[in-house]
This record gives C-alpha cells, sequence and structure tokens, in this order.
C-alpha cells in the first residue's frame, strides 16, 4: 500500500493559496492592505509532502465538492483509499469555484477525517485552521475528538469557553460532564434539572451523570449509536459497554472502544480488529492487544486445533501469541498461514497481514517451507515489501526447475507480481496468462477471478491475448453488478481526461465506495485504476490492484 505521508506544514516557499494584496496608492511607496485569509485554503501538505497542488480543484465546482466529499467511504478499509481520502483532504488548495459559507468547506473536511478516526489529522487540520474558535462546527468537532482519545482536560476547557456564548444542548451536557469531573454535583444536578426543562431526552446521559455522582457502577444495557460525550461519561463512571456499542462501524468509536478498559475483551478485539482496518487504530495497538489475551494452558498446547474450532479475533491471538513464542520456522509458518486463512474467511485478510508482518518477514525461505512460499508473497505484495517478495519467488523458481508444484504456484502467482509492478516479472509476456488460465479453469471461481485479471490488466495497457477473453464467452452472457450512478461513472472519464486531479481522487474514491477494490466490478475497477493512472498516480493504481488482484 502507499506509504501514508507525513503531517509536516507546508514549507514558506510554496505559493499562497490565498489572493495577493491589492495596491491601494500609487508612487514610489505603495500601501497594500491584507486580503483576508479563507480558511477553507487552509490544509497542511503541499505538493511536494503528497497533496494534490493548489489548484487540485480548478475546473471543479464548489457545488459538486459540496454534494459528494460529505459521501466519501469513510469506513473503508483499503489502506490505499485511505491514504488518497486523507491527502484529500488535508492538502492545501483554492477554494472551488462558486458560491458558500466561508469555513464550510474546512470544517467538512475536518469532520470528514473525525469520521475516518484520524486524530492526527483533525488535530493538525485544526492548528491550521485561522479562526478556528470563531467556526461553531470546528469546535464541536474538536471537543468530540478530546472525548474520544480520553483527553477529558482540554474537552472540558473548550466547553467552559463556549457554555458563556452557546446556549445549546451538546455544550450544556459537555459542561455538566466536566462540573461532574470537577466534584461539583450540586452544579452538575442544576445543569440537568434544566435540561430536563427543557424537554432533552438522553437517558444514558441522565443515568451516566447520576452514577459519577452517586458513585455507584452504573448498567448500561444499549447504547448501539454512542456519542464521543457518551463514551467518556462510561470510561469515567467504569461502567461495562454493551456488545451493539460497536454496531455503528464508526472508526473513532471502534478505536475508543478498542483502548477502553470498560470494555469486554471479545468486544475489545473486534472492534481493534475493524477499528485498524479503517485505519483509526495503529498496528501495534492491535499486537498489543493479542498478547494481552490471557489463554488457558491446553489453548496454547493446541492453538491451531483451537483455531480450527473457534475462528475469530480471539483465534487470530491466540494464533499471533503461538507465532510469537515458536522458535521454529515451520511452526511459525504454519500458525501464520493459519491465520490468514480464517482471516480470509472472515474478511479480516489484510489486517491479519499487517499484524504478523512482522513474524512473516523472520521466517527464512527454505525448500521445507515451499508450501508457504505462495502466501508469504502474496501478503509481502499486498504490504508493499517487493524486496522480500522476491526472495520468495526466487526460492520457487528455483524449485520450479525439478517441483512441478512450485512450477505451478510460480505460474499462478506471475500475473499478481506483474501487477504490482515487481521487477520479478520484467520477462514477462501475454502468453503467462494463458498458462495462468490452464492452471486454475478447472477451479470454483475461475471464470470470475480471470474476468478480474484480465480488467486489471487492461488498466496498465498490458496486452490480453484474444483467446483469452474468448474462453470466457461461453459462460453466462448477462451478470449483476452494482454500478455507480451513469451521472459519477461517465464524470469521472471526464475528471481523468481533463487533469482535474482533486475531482478525479474523489469520485474514485466514491466509485469504489467501502466495499474497495476487493469488492468492486472489474469493469468498475479498470476505470478506476485508469483514471488515478492517467493523474499521476501510478503507485497508488498498482497498489489497489494488488489488493484486488
Amino acid at each position: 500500500p502507499a506509504t501514508p505521508v507525513p503531517l509536516t506544514a507546508v514549507p514558506k516557499t510554496a505559493s499562497p493559496p490565498w489572493p495577493a494584496p491589492a495596491t491601494m496608492s500609487p508612487g514610489p511607496i505603495q500601501v497594500d492592505t491584507l486580503s483576508t485569509i479563507d480558511p477553507d485554503t487552509a490544509g497542511v501538505l503541499s505538493e511536494d509532502e503528497g497533496g494534490f497542488g493548489i489548484a487540485m480543484w480548478a475546473g471543479t465546482g464548489r457545488a459538486l465538492v459540496d454534494t459528494l466529499l460529505p459521501r466519501l467511504p469513510v469506513n473503508a478499509t483499503s489502506s490505499t483509499m485511505r491514504d488518497l481520502m486523507r491527502r484529500l483532504l488535508l492538502s492545501t488548495a483554492q477554494v472551488p469555484q462558486g458560491e458558500s459559507e466561508s469555513g464550510g468547506l474546512v470544517a467538512l473536511r475536518v469532520r470528514l477525517l473525525a469520521s475516518m478516526g484520524d486524530t492526527s489529522g483533525v488535530d493538525a487540520l485544526l492548528k491550521a485552521t485561522p479562526g478556528r474558535n470563531e467556526n461553531e462546527q470546528l469546535m464541536r468537532i474538536e471537543a468530540d475528538a478530546r472525548f474520544l482519545a480520553n483527553d477529558n482536560a482540554r474537552a472540558c476547557a473548550l466547553a467552559a469557553g463556549k457554555i458563556r456564548e452557546e446556549d445549546n444542548p451538546y455544550w450544556q451536557k459537555a459542561f455538566i460532564f466536566c462540573q461532574a469531573l470537577a466534584g461539583e454535583n450540586d452544579k452538575a444536578a442544576l445543569g440537568v434539572a434544566l435540561l430536563s426543562e427543557l424537554g432533552e431526552e438522553d437517558a444514558v446521559f441522565f443515568d451516566l451523570i447520576e452514577a459519577l455522582a452517586s458513585g455507584k457502577v452504573p448498567t448500561i444495557e444499549s447504547l448501539p449509536d454512542p456519542s464521543p460525550l457518551h463514551l467518556a461519561m462510561a470510561r469515567v463512571a467504569k461502567a461495562q459497554l454493551p456488545p451493539d456499542v460497536i454496531s455503528s462501524n464508526r472508526p473513532a468509536v471502534l478505536r475508543t472502544v478498542a483502548v477502553s478498559p470498560n470494555a469486554p475483551v471479545e468486544l475489545r478485539l473486534e472492534a481493534a480488529e475493524r477499528a485498524e482496518a479503517a485505519g483509526a487504530l495503529a498496528v501495534d495497538a492491535l499486537r498489543q492487544l493479542y498478547t494481552s489475551v490471557s489463554f488457558s494452558d491446553e489453548e496454547l498446547a493446541n492453538p491451531l486445533s483451537k483455531a480450527e474450532a473457534e475462528s475469530g479475533p480471539l483465534s487470530r491471538a491466540l494464533l499471533y501469541r503461538t507465532s510469537l513464542v515458536q522458535t521454529v520456522p515451520a511452526a511459525q509458518a504454519e500458525a501464520v498461514a493459519r491465520a490468514l486463512s480464517l482471516a480470509r474467511e472472515g474478511g479480516r485478510y489484510a489486517t491479519t497481514v499487517r499484524v504478523f508482518m512482522p513474524v512473516i518477514k523472520r521466517i527464512p525461505p527454505s525448500a521445507e517451507l515451499l508450501w508457504f512460499a505462495p502466501e508469504a508473497v502474496r501478503a509481502l505484495l499486498i504490504n508493499g515489501d517487493q524486496e522480500t517478495a522476491l526472495v520468495w519467488l526466487g526460492l520457487l523458481r528455483a524449485s520450479g526447475l525439478f517441483n512441478t508444484e512450485a512450477r505451478a504456484a510460480l505460474t499462478a502467482l506471475s500475473p499478481v507480481v506483474r501487477l504490482a509492478g515487481s521487477g520479478e516479472a520484467q520477462d514477462w509476456s501475454p502468453d503467462g496468462l494463458t498458462g495462468w488460465w490452464e492452471g486454475e479453469k478447472d477451479k470454483e471461481g475461475a471464470r470470475e477471478r480471470a474476468a478480474l485479471l484480465y480488467s486489471l490488466f487492461g488498466a496498465f495497457d498490458e496486452t490480453v491475448p484474444a483467446a483469452s477473453w474468448e474462453v470466457l464467452l461461453d459462460g453466462p452472457q448477462r451478470i449483476t453488478v452494482a454500478m455507480p450512478s451513469p451521472a459519477l461513472w461517465y464524470r469521472l472519464a471526464s475528471a481523468a481526461d481533463n487533469a482535474r486531479v482533486g475531482e478525479t481522487v474523489l469520485l474514485a474514491l466514491l466509485a469504489l465506495g467501502e466495499g474497495g477494490p476487493g469488492q468492486a466490478d472489474p469493469v468498475i475497477l479498470r476505470r478506476v485504476l485508469a483514471s488515478l493512472r492517467g493523474s499521476g498516480l501510478e503507485e497508488e493504481a498498482r497498489a489497489l490492484a494488488a489488493v484486488a488482484g
């Protein structure tokens, strides 16, 4: 996957994204007035730092951006898609043409970063936004981010400042919680009474405030759509979070549940895996959570059979623990292979690859581990580690001279290696697809995989023999797929053809949706990858292809 771009400040030499000052008096001495800086131009990534450039919205109307940007698939589990979204939202850029309220675009960008669970992005963009303390939306987003991060001190400082200016339930409830934290229970009780008189209906909030005042641990039966304030209060009150707290699938909420000591371990593991997949939790945090789980001696003695019986986060935690304590490479490989197999079935493959990557890199390629080579190559390519993948490919190539299974494995992997742009596939020829099909045609789902592979090759201007497509013609003549709207479909082609970079990235992400490249129809994926390549995003397109293939 593409390497995340650091959140550094825009260099002083970068061109300012706002108009030059207007000249006010003629003569040898000129007096200029500074134009008001539009907060919507704020950003932390210049083009040299991975941003999409000052003019990334040139040719794109503000109405289109305002309509489509809120629809970004913030829950997508593709790390490449998340990286593109992050760069789109953090780029320093001139405002798209069109009428709009000043500060609305930057507030939307910060809100989307918060929805992604990107706390560092939220913090960086807030700091870069001029006049943010006058923007009510930004202040609420910042307070929510503080509550989710268990940074109640700074959240309460914000609430104390806003309660004097804003008379609305959000800041009232936040301030009442802060009064309870400070032990000012009488004042908090008065605030609660006022809220009740105003008709506020938030049973969870009222129960948690009462528990904080009494010192009793409350019981929360259900919390399907928790607010950041609910989670902060529940943590302070030591209330155990119910299972449905992660039903909303919001990355920021999942991350908070994953690190909450007041949640059961199985709930934390499920939340942590989903938060990591959505980019809201560091993979090291998930590894630490895996190693903190306690297992019985029987489970530790028979990890493979235990994992076979109960697939899920606990099984992956057990297999990860096993891979760490094993010293025999073959035993490590068995644990990794089983974990990846379970994760593939459960839709957690990419996350599991990242968790086990340090173990995979420590396993030395050898003849006795030839069976593990295909799994290692795929995992390493998805992780963007072509150098280590080449070592395993070399093992397969050497073994293929006398081992038919190794030769077949190499043939099956070659198209994926080619799509990833690996130097190992420099001697590739279109005949390789014929060999690949011969090895795959009798397997279940072969036609669907072939259609996907050939479409991916087309996106990278690779030759696909006509005969390769012809063998698929005797299959179903019509299929049902979820397609983007015709307007989005044709607009994507137009944006790419006319070098509207920001719009191309935005529409490509919308076309892929939350399912990402792994669930996209081959026709959609081909258009998306070709559009990204046309915008100079070759590396990102290949990363998406590696996951899809």
